[in-house]
């Protein structure tokens, strides 16, 4: 396992994404319970800019660890990029829930700022930050 894993690390440091993205499917395969391996695979896939698929990998490290804010970025940065509004505003409302700080730090990132300012997002401003909040 450490060999596959430094074999992992020296193809993601080299920016070889292709032929890092089979290593660290081997690694999730053989040990499917670490959210650093998830979370390695979504970033692989997104380099790739399979971010639907990212998202999902993405997923799976954050149900491993709810609390890693972290992944709760990747996730939300993933659908916006596949351009998923639905899944967005689902995941968004999910994040808000557990951490009622995630609303300004989702309405503070650049990378968000075409999606939260989508009227149908007004829902997720209104439930978790009242109408004070704007994008």
């Amino acid at each position: 396992m450490d060999r596959l894993l430094a074999q992992y690390e020296s193809l993601a440091e080299d920016s070889r994404w292709l032929e890092a993205l089979p290593v660290i499917r081997k690694i999730i395969d053989r040990h499917s319970g670490v959210d650093t391996s998830w979370f390695n695979y979504g970033v692989c896939l997104d380099e790739l800019k399979r971010h639907d698929e990212a998202a999902e990998a993405f997923i799976k490290a954050q149900e491993l660890n709810i609390e890693d804010w972290g992944i709760h970025y990747r996730i939300l940065r993933s659908f916006c990029l596949a351009n998923d509004f639905s899944q967005f505003t689902e995941f968004a409302d999910y994040s808000c829930g557990l951490n009622s700080e995630m609303l300004q730090a989702i309405m503070g990132e650049s990378d968000f700022s075409s999606f939260v300012e989508r009227e149908e997002f007004k829902v997720i401003r209104l439930k978790y930050g009242g109408d004070t909040i704007r994008p």
